[in-house]
């Protein structure tokens, strides 16, 4: 069903029952899942893509603050606080992802209290809106902002290769980075073109490489890595 939720402690005619209300959908890049101020019907679980979620303001200004990959729920926090979407979830990619109606879904989750536990623990450790305001604190240079970007896109988006070398496969645009670190796209390259100067960070298109993890951790003067993701 979900990957972050156990359900070996629910009876499995209730996972069965909420089995059968689920709907594969499948999108192409730029398609949204929902839209910001409209109100819930379900929950979406990705199983492939990426996508990413953004609000705009009063003024139409856009702002991205996180990116939810494969395994990742979308569109819960609303659909637990009966209120309209405060984002707009648009893909990234090609994606595939099952959508639980909510009617059921709810049923599900209020009569399983094993599977409510696990539902409030998941929005206690969803860093969205703290990672958001740190990549964009105005007290913070771009570099350190995208540096950050990296660090917490680490958990899910970053493996090591064999010479320890931390390697990213990051299906963002340079639109994307600046929407998440309230930049430019044209600092971001700018910026990009500095980490590469230095020896930092290299980046190939969509292919980040960080020679030496540590001394990306140093220069954001950090002892250890956010576990949370963009």
């Amino acid at each position: 069903m979900m990957h972050h939720i156990h359900l070996s402690d629910v009876q499995q005619s209730a996972v069965e029952m909420l089995e059968k209300t689920r709907v594969t959908r499948v999108y192409t890049a730029g398609e949204r899942l929902f839209a910001q101020d409209d109100m819930p019907d379900g929950m979406y679980c990705l199983q492939s893509g990426h996508v990413l979620l953004w609000h705009s303001d009063t003024f139409g200004y856009k702002t991205s603050f996180k990116m939810a990959g494969p395994g990742e729920l979308v569109g819960y926090r609303s659909l637990l606080g009966d209120d309209n979407h405060s984002a707009t979830a648009e893909t990234l990619t090609a994606c595939h992802a099952c959508f639980f109606p909510k009617k059921e879904l709810e049923q599900f989750i209020y009569s399983n209290p094993t599977v409510t536990r696990q539902f409030f623990r998941i929005l206690a450790r969803d860093r969205g809106p703290p990672d958001a305001l740190l990549l964009r604190g105005q007290h913070l240079s771009i570099r350190i902002r995208l540096i950050y970007l990296l660090l917490i896109m680490k958990a899910r988006h970053g493996q090591y290769e064999d010479d320890g070398t931390l390697v990213y496969n990051l299906p963002l645009s340079r639109t994307n980075i600046a929407s998440l670190i309230g930049s430019r796209p044209e600092t971001v390259t700018r910026t990009i073109k500095e980490l590469k100067r230095d020896g930092v960070v290299f980046f190939e298109n969509r292919r980040v490489i960080v020679p030496d993890p540590k001394r990306l951790f140093k220069e954001a003067c950090i002892d250890s890595v956010p576990t949370g993701d963009a």
